[in-house]
């Protein structure tokens, strides 16, 4: 099989940007500079008031035994909607063979103002930050979007039995990836997580890169 890469790009750590991602084209996020989270959500490129669902998409694969909220296979669009939105196809982390079920990703929200507050650092910059200049991109206002539904790729989180949240190193080394197939025409909105204040990053924000693919000869 021949692909070629549309785009490829390296965001700069501590910021949001989007990319448009036509049908049947692959996002492909790769690790590049080593222990780096993304919070990613997706909107319709056609009708940005279809957006990817967290919490959906997490019990949707969890019923159908293929994911649930440390891992997912397919992504849909929240209520009306309740479309496929894009497909995990290539998951080198996610797939559990390291550190077991939980260990690949964490389907929640995004860090806020508030809650840098509640950690002792006011005025830190947060992903909701990176998420409100990325929606600007396309003309959109962050109040207008429902954007803390998030694929928090390669966050290794959970939540204990109290109820209280957990954050450990994430497994993806550089060169690592993770691939999605759009099933739709979307935008990619993309947060490179700001935190250095727990393990989430290794306690340093980086870069990260991605690319848009497609098969050639698909068009």
């Amino acid at each position: 099989m021949s692909w070629k890469v549309i785009q490829d790009r390296v965001v700069p750590r501590c910021s949001g940007t989007t990319a448009k991602v036509d049908k049947g084209q692959i996002l492909r996020i790769i690790e590049h500079e080593g222990k780096q989270v993304l919070d990613l959500t997706f909107l319709n490129a056609h009708n940005h008031k279809e957006s990817f669902a967290t919490e959906l998409s997490a019990i949707l694969n969890s019923m159908q035994g293929t994911g649930g909220y440390y891992r997912l296979k397919t992504l849909y669009s929240k209520p009306p909607f309740e479309n496929v939105m894009a497909t995990v196809v290539d998951d080198k982390v996610g797939d559990g063979a390291r550190g077991g079920v939980r260990a690949g990703h964490f389907m929640a929200g995004h860090c806020s103002r508030q809650l840098v507050a509640l950690r002792g650092i006011p005025g830190a910059r947060s992903c909701s930050d990176n998420l409100k200049d990325a929606f600007a991109e396309i003309g959109l206002r962050q109040e207008d979007c429902y954007d803390p539904s998030i694929f928090n790729v390669w966050m290794q989180s959970w939540i204990d039995d109290n109820g209280g949240m957990n954050w450990a190193r994430p497994l993806a080394e550089v060169g690592d990836y993770i691939d999605f197939r759009a099933d739709m025409d979307l935008v990619a909105v993309l947060s490179i997580c700001p935190t250095e204040f727990n393990a989430c990053n290794d306690f340093k924000a980086k870069a990260l890169r991605f690319q848009v693919i497609e098969t050639e000869g698909a068009k």
